[in-house]
C-alpha cells in the first residue's frame, strides 16, 4: 500500500494443507457455518487461524472473533498459533521483496487480546464461558476452537452477532467456523451439523490417519498409550465414541420407547436430584413384577427453590401415588419440607461407585426402560463420563460433575430402593450405617 494505492499481491505459499483442510477453507466461502471435526494431529487450530487471516487480508475493514472456552486456552493455544501463522505470511512476503507488517496493532494484556491488520481488519480473541461477554459485537465471521467444551448459548449469541457487511466486497457472506474433537451424538454440535443440518451447515470430518505430515511413530505411540474409547474418538474422529462414557450399555434403540401407562407397572417410586442454580431433576420410575425399572416421566428445571420442588413432588404424588421418594441426601431442606408435606421421602444412598455399578448392571440385563419424553435423561446418560488422568486412564473412576443431574436422580432411585439396591443382610446393615 503506497499513497492510498492498493496493489494485489499473489504469492504461492511454501507450506501445504491437507485435502480436508483445503476443503474446509473452501467451505467457509460457500456455507454460513462449517464444522471441521477432527482427531488429534488434524491441524484444527492452525486451520482456524488461516481461515481468519485469509478473510481479514482479502477484505479490508473486516471484523472477526476467535474464541475458546477459557482465557488460558485462548492465550496458550489459539492466540499463540495465530501469531505464528501471521509471521509465516510476513516472512514469505519479505522473501519475495515485500517488507510488509500485516499487523498494525497487537494488544495482548490480561483479559484483552485484539489484533488490527494493516488494512483495518480486526480480530477479537474472546473467552467463551459466558454468552453475555459476546453481546454488542458486529461480526463478519467467528471461529470457535474446541466448541465441544462450549455451551450452545455461545453459538446462538454469535449467530446474532453476524451482521457485518465487509465480506460482501469479495462476494461472500458472514461465516462461522468450528474446529473440534468429536463428542457424544447428543451434543448440540452433532445435532446441528448432522441430525438437523440445513444447506447452511457443512460438516467435514477427518482422522489422525489422514495427516501425512505427522512424524514417524506418532500414531503408533498414541495407539499404545491410550484406551480403546479414546482411540475411537481422538484418532478415528468418531462421534458417539465418547471417551470414558459411564453407561456404555445404554442403547437408545433398545431402552427408549413409549412406556407411559404401561400395564406391567405395579407401583411407582421417584429419584430426585436437587440444585439451586443447577437443574433439579425428578424421575418417576415404574416398578414391574419382574423388577424392571420404567422411567415414565421427568421434571427438569433450573433455578427452583426447595419449596417449588416440594410442590411439584406433591402434584406428582397425587398422580402416581409414590411408594417412596429417594432424594439427594445433601438436600436436607428439601427432605425436611417433603416430610412436613407428608410425602414418603427419604435420603437416597449416595455411594457413587456401587450405585453406578447397579445401574450399569441393570442396563446390561435390559432391566431399565425410558419413555422417549425423558429427553434430558436420555441425553445425559450418553454424555455422562469419568474423569481422565493425563494418560486417559481411570484409576479412581470418578464421574465428571457435568451432565449428571438426571443420571444422579436415576441412581438415587434404583440403588436405594429395596427391589434393586437393598436386598439381603448387607443392604440392611449398610443402610442403617448410612442413616446414622
Amino acid at each position: 500500500m503506497d499513497g492510498g494505492q492498493t496493489t494485489n499481491i499473489c504469492i504461492e505459499p511454501e507450506w501445504s494443507f491437507l485435502p480436508k483442510q483445503m476443503e474446509t477453507l473452501d467451505s467457509v466461502k460457500k456455507h454460513k457455518f462449517t464444522l471441521y471435526s477432527g482427531a488429534v494431529g488434524a491441524g484444527k487450530t492452525l486451520l482456524l487461524a488461516h481461515a481468519a487471516i485469509e478473510a481479514c487480508i482479502n477484505n479490508p475493514g473486516c471484523k472477526g472473533m476467535l474464541g475458546s472456552l477459557t482465557y488460558t486456552q485462548l492465550t496458550n493455544v489459539v492466540f499463540t498459533v495465530f501469531k505464528e501463522e501471521v509471521y509465516k505470511y510476513e516472512k514469505l512476503l519479505k522473501k519475495h521483496g515485500y517488507d510488509i507488517k500485516l499487523l498494525k496493532r497487537c494488544v495482548e494484556s490480561t483479559g484483552k487480546m485484539i489484533v488490527e491488520f494493516f488494512n483495518g481488519s480486526i480480530i477479537y480473541f474472546l473467552a467463551c464461558d459466558n454468552e453475555t461477554k459476546l453481546r454488542g459485537y458486529t461480526l463478519d465471521f467467528f471461529g470457535l476452537d474446541e466448541p465441544i467444551e462450549i455451551d450452545e448459548t455461545i453459538f446462538t449469541q454469535l449467530m446474532a452477532r453476524m451482521r457485518g457487511k465487509n465480506l460482501e466486497q469479495t462476494g461472500r457472506k458472514p461465516f462461522g467456523i468450528l474446529t473440534t474433537n468429536p463428542g457424544a451424538e447428543t451434543h448440540w454440535i452433532y445435532q446441528r451439523f448432522f441430525i438437523n443440518a440445513t444447506p447452511e451447515y457443512n460438516a467435514i470430518q477427518t482422522t489422525t490417519y489422514d495427516n501425512v505430515f505427522l512424524p514417524d511413530g506418532y500414531i503408533q505411540a498414541m495407539e499404545e498409550a491410550y484406551d480403546e474409547d479414546w482411540i475411537l474418538r481422538m484418532l478415528n474422529g468418531k462421534w458417539g465414541a465418547y471417551a470414558g462414557q459411564i453407561y456404555k450399555s445404554f442403547n437408545p434403540d433398545k431402552h427408549v420407547g413409549d412406556w407411559k401407562g404401561h400395564n406391567k407397572i405395579l407401583y411407582y417410586i421417584a429419584g430426585v436430584d436437587w440444585g439451586v442454580r443447577n437443574p433439579s431433576c425428578i424421575l418417576t420410575i415404574g416398578v414391574t413384577k419382574e423388577k424392571e425399572a420404567i422411567v415414565v416421566e421427568e421434571y427438569y428445571q433450573a433455578n427452583r427453590t426447595s419449596k417449588e420442588v416440594t410442590d411439584r413432588l406433591n402434584q406428582l404424588n397425587k398422580k402416581f401415588e409414590y411408594r417412596k421418594i429417594f432424594i439427594d441426601p445433601s438436600a436436607l431442606d428439601l427432605i425436611t419440607q417433603c416430610e412436613q408435606a407428608h410425602l414418603p421421602a427419604e435420603k437416597g444412598d449416595n455411594h457413587v461407585e456401587p450405585g453406578i455399578g447397579k445401574v450399569k448392571s441393570m442396563f446390561t440385563k435390559n432391566m431399565i426402560y425410558i419413555d422417549r419424553s425423558c429427553q434430558n435423561l436420555i441425553k445425559e446418560l450418553q454424555a455422562y463420563r469419568y474423569e481422565k488422568d493425563k494418560l486417559n486412564k481411570n484409576p479412581e473412576e470418578k464421574p465428571v460433575k457435568k451432565d449428571d443431574h438426571a443420571p444422579d436422580a436415576l441412581r438415587y432411585g434404583l440403588f436405594t430402593h429395596r427391589a434393586w439396591g437393598k436386598g439381603g443382610i448387607f443392604g440392611v446393615v449398610k443402610r442403617s450405617l448410612w442413616e446414622i
